[in-house]
């Protein structure tokens, strides 16, 4: 007995000099520290580009091929301990242009950029034939903007507002003055559900509408709302036919809202706590189905799980992958960006059913690719597209159609720049048999 009760002393005790040891030479190595390690990087072509905001600094660094920059080469003198400085960058240091909006009384066009997450201001009339870069009148950019993954812009141009909807992380509208520029807070925002893409406001009503993908929903807003402030009202549900929506507009006249899908219809019901309980097979959550794409109308008072009035959809309408889309209140239509076959189609504002467009711009010459957004300029009759493939903004004549070339082309990279095609990439894998990155968005 006696032997036993030595044996788990001499265990007790060889673990007490362990643990007291271990503790003391941690709180030893802690406060005999005299310099701290800082996990820092050389100044890098991503750090002088941020230090620039304003795109003077756009330039390639290296010969690392396109999109890819090397790293700066350092003094091995003044790498200090813990500096760890990368072999090569991937990265499109370019704006990419995503959403748009017009206002033809100001002369100014707005535009997202998910890329350098910032929101360009140029003048109506600008590009051009160049292949050189259009200056924008103003960028709002940094991170005191709280512009991060952002999708759909809209204005008011009679409160003189700047609206911006962050799709992805920053879940939020943020709200700017109209002459804003550079690095400065939102004068508001607005947390909205994840994954919120388009927007559009609808003045009489004092109200705002926005699409959520996830959710596969439509949400209405107050105009001015802010903060935690819930919706007044959604439309969501299985005769909805909404299916991961992207580009809406409010259609103040006809009192309607027109919104296009691309048909990847989600299912996630309530949050639950976990149940032990569950029967096998039937713990899941989540579920769809993929239907074809369309383009939905609904009464603007809708809610609930309300039927559109009136759906454009089926192979005739060759919608693919439909994006931004705008209405033409002026001659009856509707422009929709069709990213999947890079192309612009233009249908009749009443149209319903499998119907084939009124118009169809697609072809080399038109330089359309992977467009995210359209805009329709009655006033001075054109059109805008805004391409997420090559750094360029199109101005076509408002009745365009077939493969035509672009009256004038806004650059915010100089022309034959390719775009990296990031979109919030959160990892990355690496290919040994074919010597490739893999980077899922």
């Amino acid at each position: 007995m006696v032997a036993s009760v030595n044996r788990v002393w001499r265990s007790l005790s060889l673990r007490l000099i362990a643990f007291f040891g271990a503790w003391g030479l941690c709180f030893f190595g802690f406060v005999g520290r005299r310099v701290p390690i800082v996990l820092t990087y050389p100044s890098s072509p991503l750090a002088r580009l941020m230090a620039d905001p304003t795109g003077d600094m756009c330039t390639w660094w290296g010969d690392g091929g396109p999109n890819v920059l090397a790293a700066p080469q350092s003094n091995a003198g003044t790498i200090g301990v813990g500096q760890l400085p990368p072999v090569r960058y991937v990265i499109d240091p370019y704006p990419t242009f995503n959403g748009i909006v017009l206002d033809t009384h100001s002369n100014r066009v707005l535009m997202s950029d998910e890329n350098r997450k910032s929101v360009l201001t140029y003048d109506r009339s600008a590009g051009g034939n160049s292949s050189a870069v259009t200056s924008p009148m103003w960028q709002i950019i940094g991170p005191q903007t709280e512009v991060g993954f952002i999708a759909g812009v809209e204005i008011d141009p009679q409160r003189r507002e700047i609206y911006a909807v962050n799709n992805d992380v920053e879940d939020r509208i943020a709200v700017f003055d109209y002459d804003a520029n550079g690095d400065l807070k939102p004068k508001r925002h607005l947390y909205v559900p994840h994954q919120s893409w388009g927007i559009s406001l609808n003045d009489s009503r004092q109200e705002m509408v926005i699409s959520v993908q996830q959710l596969s929903m439509l949400a209405v807003y107050r105009r001015d709302s802010n903060g935690m402030e819930a919706p007044l009202r959604i439309i969501k549900g299985p005769h909805t036919n909404l299916a991961d929506p992207h580009g809406v507009r409010w259609d103040v006249n006809h009192r309607e809202i027109m919104v296009a899908s691309h048909g990847n219809s989600t299912e996630i019901a309530p949050y639950t706590a976990y149940d032990a309980q569950v029967p096998a097979g039937e713990e899941s959550i989540l579920g769809g189905e993929f239907v074809p794409p369309s383009i939905n109308v609904f009464d603007e008072m809708a809610r609930g799980d309300a039927k559109p009035v009136r759906t454009i959809q089926g192979p005739n309408t060759k919608l693919n992958w439909p994006m931004g889309i705008d209405l033409d209140g002026a001659h009856d239509e509707i422009a929709v960006a069709n990213n999947g076959d890079n192309s612009v189609l233009v249908f009749r504002r009443t149209a319903r059913g499998n119907v084939t467009p009124a118009r169809v711009i697609r072809g080399a010459k038109t330089g359309i690719s992977s467009p995210m957004g359209v805009a329709v300029d009655v006033e001075h009759n054109e059109l805008w597209v805004a391409n997420y493939g090559d750094h360029t903004a199109l101005v076509f004549a408002r009745d365009a159609s077939g493969d035509i070339a672009p009256k004038r082309i806004i650059r915010n990279a100089p022309a034959g720049t390719p775009t990296g095609g990031f979109g919030n990439p959160y990892a990355v894998a690496y290919d040994s048999k074919r010597d490739q990155l893999l980077v899922p968005n």
